[in-house]
């Protein structure tokens, strides 16, 4: 019996020995591994599909109209990376500041301010006595326009620096770009574009200037007489970036759609009229940009409405002043004046325009060329900032 009972256990030890040598444990291992490896694939799967379609949600937003909940997440590191990688917006994403009015605080003189006007009667009496006179055109956008007629604006501050001989007309024009609309048909006939180029065929008689009277630019401009002008300073840019002008057209250097030509066929149109003028081209200035929600979105380093952000605009002025052998204002990199991301907020009233501390250190640099130019100043400037700047103690230092 015992015999019989040793033989049944050693047969069911056999039989288990046979029939379980796939061990469970092994088997669950193996077959997690495998589901762990399954879904691991299935992760990075997924992950290159989020990928993809984040790359393509990226990618519709650059050329159309942002997602507003990606670009809310952008927005963050488009501001923290200002300096180092360019970001491109729908166009209405980037909002554009109304020119802000204000009150000046410390305007120049009375007398200062009415000079060029009483000048401007009595050379109208006496036209022979117009070449004793200095005459200098500003032609620009907002940053020119802006605060006419408190004699706080950037013409006459920089005049109030200058020699009594100095007559001055501002014919800048608040949101005006250098160039034609890029759809804009040119018939000279009845151009009617306040840009640079319109003002300067105006100027030239190529084409009727009563289209600008519903500005208030005309009152100067039509007691300019390009024979006798000395010198113009030109200063475009912001607006051709803010209406996504081209940049230049390679197969035609006049192409008066893009800033490079509308430059480039403004002055000569200019050289023609006024023969013995100087010019100076100033940058658009460096600038912080806010989207519809008020949230800084970047600088003018980084941010792009498509054909490059703000800076490329003032490379193409830089190149065409160093080419033509102008003389160059740059408000773009903080080379004369630390207007910079640190010390917008000092020198900008709105992120875009220049406070009256600002249009006064912009001036003070500006004067000082003008005087190189005339062949009356050789020093080299003054590195300015906005925290030590006096600019009455400045005018009474260099003896005007």
């Amino acid at each position: 019996m015992k015999r019989k009972i040793a033989m049944l256990m050693t047969t069911i030890i056999l039989g288990t020995s046979l029939f379980g040598c796939d061990d469970p444990s092994k088997t669950n291992s193996e077959g997690g591994e495998q589901a762990s490896m399954a879904g691991t694939e299935e992760s990075i799967v997924a992950s290159d599909a989020a990928d993809s379609a984040s790359s393509v949600e990226e990618s519709s937003g650059d050329a159309g109209e942002a997602n507003p909940a990606d670009t809310a997440s952008a927005e963050p590191d488009a501001a923290s990376n200002a300096s180092t990688e360019a970001v491109s917006y729908a166009p209405e994403e980037i909002v554009e500041p109304e020119i802000p009015v204000e009150e000046p605080v410390q305007p120049v003189n009375q007398t200062a301010a009415e000079e060029p006007e009483q000048q401007a009667e009595t050379t109208t009496e006496a036209p022979a006595e117009e070449d004793k006179n200095y005459d200098i055109v500003f032609m620009g956008d907002s940053q020119f326009d802006n605060a006419r007629g408190t004699a706080s604006e950037i013409p006459a501050y920089t005049c109030c620096l200058l020699d009594k001989d100095v007559k001055f007309y501002n014919l800048a024009i608040g949101g005006t770009s250098a160039s034609l609309g890029r759809e804009d048909y040119l018939d000279v006939s009845s151009f009617n574009d306040s840009c640079f180029v319109g003002i300067c065929y105006a100027l030239a008689g190529v084409c009727p200037s009563d289209y600008l009277s519903a500005y208030a630019m005309y009152e100067d401009f039509q007691k300019v007489k390009p024979e006798n002008v000395d010198l113009y300073v030109i200063e475009y840019g912001a607006n051709d970036y803010i209406n996504g002008k081209d940049l230049f057209n390679p197969s035609n250097n006049n192409d008066i759609h893009t800033y490079n030509g509308a430059l480039t066929e403004g002055v000569e149109t200019l050289q023609k009229i006024s023969p013995k003028a100087k010019f100076i081209i100033c940058s658009p200035s460096y600038c912080v940009w806010y989207n519809s929600s008020g949230q800084l979105i970047g600088d003018s380093n980084v941010v792009s409405k498509g054909i490059g952000p703000l800076k490329e605009y003032a490379n193409t002025a830089s190149n065409f002043a160093n080419s033509a052998g102008f003389p160059y204002l740059d408000s773009m990199y903080a080379s004369k004046f630390d207007l910079k991301m640190e010390t917008y907020e000092d020198y900008l009233s709105d992120g875009l325009h220049y406070t009256e501390k600002g249009r006064q250190i912009y001036s003070a640099v500006l004067a000082h060329l003008i005087e190189q130019v005339r062949g009356k100043e050789v020093e080299d400037l003054p590195y300015f900032t906005i925290t030590n700047f006096d600019f009455w103690y400045y005018k009474d230092s260099i003896g005007r």
